[in-house]
């Protein structure tokens, strides 16, 4: 059997009722050679009745596989290693591909073989209902800041490397982006320890070992979850951030100067949202996490709260100082 061009990787759990989007939305590519991957991470609703009816209708372009729950990360990295493909698609079972979405990498790829990752812009659909055209122009206007050359309409290839750009903030979500499989070999993956902008780390990855290009247009849709946890717990966020930033210093502990800044001041301002968050009902608390600050990026304002909250909690000293729920040493 002919491998596709092209590996869809889509983790579930528990999504019975939006997984027909997710799917239908890549029957209807314009681009056909593909395989779609479906991880089931143990779900307990009616996925299965829901896949088996797919399975049925696309026959060997349509794998599904079912494990224990271990996580969209741990289903994610399953499906990469059951992927065919030259190329690897991520798609989320809430999301949706535009019709163009594979063509429209899959073009930058065939011009430009060297290219290892080619993402794109996406578009946000609220919990309302109200769409957002570019997540570019609302939550990530330094995607277009890094230096790159327009080689088609809508099209760029990074002049230098993503990853400079990248260390400094997140903006590849793992809708957007597509991998050529033997750039992940055996050794890029998710990170099965982390739960939140995990996709941070992979695409720092692959960007630190490949060129990189995106093309500039909504090739996928975000749709906003009613009650998600990424929206309605602020602080579970953060903490999980702080984790994740805390990782990116271990793993690239190794780059530029430059590099370890950026990390170090996206820590800083993290661990000041979070000081912020407790500081009137908690201001222990909140001086532990402004010390943290401090530690990563010092300044005058962050030490003015870091000495009113320990003023106010009656902490002299940081040895005094306890640790906050979530809050492991550095």
């Amino acid at each position: 059997m002919t491998p596709p061009v092209v590996s869809v990787v889509l983790p579930t759990y528990n999504r019975a009722a939006l997984l027909p989007r997710a799917v239908e939305s890549v029957i209807a590519q314009t681009y056909g050679d593909w395989e779609l991957i479906v991880v089931d991470d143990g779900s307990t609703d009616e996925t299965a009745a829901v896949v088996s009816a797919y399975g049925t209708k696309l026959g060997d372009r349509f794998v599904y596989l079912r494990q224990e729950n271990r996580g969209s990360s741990a289903a994610r990295n399953r499906g990469i290693e059951a992927s065919r493909g030259r190329f690897v698609a991520f798609l989320d079972s809430d999301d949706e591909f535009a019709p163009t979405k594979l063509a429209r990498q899959l073009a930058l790829f065939e011009r430009y073989p060297q290219l290892g990752l080619v993402y794109s812009d996406y578009s946000i659909v609220e919990t309302d209902g109200a769409a957002v055209g570019s997540a570019f122009d609302l939550k990530f206007p330094i995607a277009r800041t890094a230096p790159s050359q327009k080689v088609a309409p809508g099209a760029f290839v990074y002049v230098g490397s993503l990853f400079d750009t990248l260390i400094r903030g997140y903006f590849v979500s793992t809708i957007a982006g597509m991998v050529r499989r033997d750039v992940l070999g055996d050794a890029i993956r998710f990170s099965e320890g982390h739960s939140y902008a995990e996709e941070w780390l992979f695409f720092l990855e692959v960007a630190r070992a490949t060129p990189a290009g995106f093309v500039d247009e909504p090739l996928s849709i975000h749709h906003c979850t009613p009650g998600s946890l990424a929206r309605t717990d602020k602080r579970r966020n953060l903490l999980r951030m702080r984790e994740l930033l805390l990782e990116m210093k271990r793993r690239f502990s190794g780059a530029t100067r430059g590099h370890f800044c950026a990390v170090q001041g996206n820590l800083a301002r993290v661990c000041r949202q979070l000081g912020h968050g407790v500081r009137r009902e908690k201001p222990g608390e909140a001086a532990r996490f402004f010390f943290e600050a401090l530690r990563q990026k010092p300044d005058w304002a962050t030490f003015a709260e870091f000495a009113d909250c320990a003023l106010r909690a009656s902490l002299p000293s940081r040895r005094a100082l306890p640790c906050p729920d979530g809050l492991q040493s550095i």
